[in-house]
């Protein structure tokens, strides 16, 4: 019973920390609640006996990643909105739509999955998820090419956060 209610908690300030992530206009107060979203993710993966995960989140994203945002946001400043009207408002609806069609896929997937584990109870894993061994085989021989993908994206979304920085800074004359 008490995983439940820790688990319920630990819910509800992910999801609350996330729809404030998304919905803060002020860059520095969305990725502060970026921090509370993490942080409710961690306590999830100790709730699922994985302390290793638990503690890589709360170090390397809610950590390192949140500072290095907070960084970039300091950098850049608080920017006014520009008086160009929204070019994008028109499609607005279209956005909805996909997000929309993207959830219900995922809803239609997860309940016709036939993978083993996905209803199961946890408890009744014989082999280990959380320590670093099986975290480590699973990196480097399981998932090596989409964990090496995943930090060319990363290396991208940094470049091009840095070309766009330096665009918006030189077409207001500098600083």
């Amino acid at each position: 019973m008490g995983e439940q209610i820790v688990f319920g908690l630990a819910a509800a300030v992910t999801l609350v920390s996330a729809v404030a992530v998304i919905t803060l206009r002020n860059a520095f107060r969305a990725t502060v609640a970026l921090i509370g979203a993490l942080i409710g993710v961690a306590a999830i993966f100790l709730i699922q006996a994985a302390p290793f995960v638990a503690a890589i989140q709360v170090i390397v994203y809610a950590g390192a990643i949140v500072v290095l945002f907070l960084f970039v946001v300091a950098y850049l400043g608080e920017r006014g909105v520009a008086d160009a009207p929204d070019r994008l408002a028109p499609y607005m609806v279209f956005a909805w739509i996909a997000g929309l069609t993207l959830l219900m896929q995922g809803l239609i997937v997860l309940l016709n999955t036939n993978l083993p584990g996905v209803f199961d109870d946890p408890r009744r894993v014989d082999e280990p998820i959380g320590d670093p061994e099986a975290i480590g085989h699973a990196f480097l021989d399981d998932h090596l090419v989409p964990f090496e993908a995943t930090s060319l994206v990363l290396l991208v979304g940094a470049v091009g956060a840095v070309i766009l920085a330096k665009r918006a800074i030189l077409l207001e004359g500098g600083r």
